[in-house]
């Protein structure tokens, strides 16, 4: 490989890096921000899939289940009638 090859490789590399640490932090500060935010909110805020942050070690909130999925709806608190 020639000196520019590896120079663009070395670049690119510190990008990924740059962008991976900006995704675990936006994903963070929304948690704070929002403590009962579900996790596809989360990684959508931070512009990458759930699966992704799981590999990065970000813990996220527990997935919903069918029930909290439905209490979380105006739905189900009497409003939609």
């Amino acid at each position: 490989m020639s000196r520019f090859q590896v120079e663009e490789i070395a670049k690119r590399k510190r990008e990924r890096q740059e962008r991976k640490e900006i995704a675990i932090e936006r994903a963070k500060e929304f948690m704070i921000k929002n403590p009962t935010a579900s996790r596809s909110r989360v990684a959508t805020y931070a512009g990458v899939a759930v699966v992704i942050l799981e590999s990065w070690g970000v813990v996220l909130p527990k997935p919903l289940t069918a029930e909290s999925k439905r209490m979380k709806t105006s739905w189900a608190k009497g409003h939609m009638l």
